[in-house]
């Protein structure tokens, strides 16, 4: 309860967002050698030398991207899958990308245990999306982005929006991109700073 009253002083109103919070076990993501943290708003460790962002943080990147539940969401770092069931449970669909294998196998061992049928996880190079299966309502990217982000906004249907982070030098802040309807105009707003790992590469069928 206390950690829904702070998403909601930190502006995360939408109710089903924050019921999504609710019911969704953030220990079932991070195993239980985490159970005395789960409730802690901080980033934890899961395989492959990755982490998980802190739910407050995630809360921004949801806030920002605005979701409504009719939206097809593509997801480009599954990592532990607990965004991906956050999204599920907000009533999305939701296709997740994740380069480490090991990492998307597990995410889908838990969503098939906990039912959450509206989650398709693929093991693939998501640093330029899914073109074959576009275009998509929002796509969420949790990572920094250095380079070019124009392969995403191509896949963005009109009045969608890309969520992730811009890395410009030293300077790292959420942004929400969103194509306009009717034409291929975009508008950019920035949403605070934070700090994620830079987008890589490739897959990775040893991790």
């Amino acid at each position: 309860m206390s950690f829904l009253l702070g998403l909601r002083a930190r502006g995360v109103l939408n109710t089903a967002t924050l019921r999504a919070f609710e019911r969704v076990s953030r220990l079932e993501f991070v195993g239980h050698h985490y159970a005395d943290l789960v409730h802690e708003d901080i980033a934890l460790p899961i395989a492959c030398g990755q982490s998980q962002t802190s739910p407050g943080n995630l809360a921004r990147m949801l806030a920002a991207l605005g979701a409504s539940s009719s939206d097809r969401i593509l997801e480009v770092g599954t990592g532990s899958g607990y965004s991906a069931a956050l999204l599920s449970h907000i009533g999305l669909s939701v296709i997740s990308l994740e380069r480490y294998r090991s990492l998307a196998e597990a995410a889908k061992t838990r969503f098939e245990r906990l039912g959450l049928a509206n989650i398709s996880v693929r093991q693939a190079d998501g640093s330029r999306g899914l073109i074959a299966e576009g275009p998509f309502d929002r796509i969420i990217v949790h990572c920094a982005v250095e380079g070019a982000i124009e392969p995403f906004l191509d896949q963005l249907t009109p009045g969608g929006a890309l969520v992730g982070v811009l890395r410009v030098g030293r300077i790292t802040e959420l942004t929400r991109w969103r194509r306009s309807e009717g034409n291929r105009s975009v508008e950019m707003d920035h949403f605070g700073q934070l700090d994620l790992p830079t987008m890589l590469t490739g897959l990775s069928e040893v991790l």
